[in-house]
């Protein structure tokens, strides 16, 4: 997932990993949006839940697969 900081705007990517692990935990209890901080300006972006489940590898497809 590619992120642009709100701040610098130098581009940054975060992994597929990282992005379902943030779902993850954010689908567990109330938060809305991840901090996600820029390597470049160490500023904090904050990226919604709606973005990264975009973002997210395609779980309902392999859940489909299996049955």
């Amino acid at each position: 997932m590619q992120i642009r900081c709100y701040n610098c705007h130098k581009p940054f990517a975060i992994g597929k990993e990282a992005v379902s692990a943030a779902l993850e935990q954010i689908s567990g209890g109330e938060i809305h949006h991840l901090d996600v901080p820029c390597p470049h300006c160490r500023r904090v972006n904050r990226v919604s839940k709606d973005e990264l489940a975009r973002f997210a590898p395609a779980q309902g497809k392999q859940d489909k697969e299996a049955t």
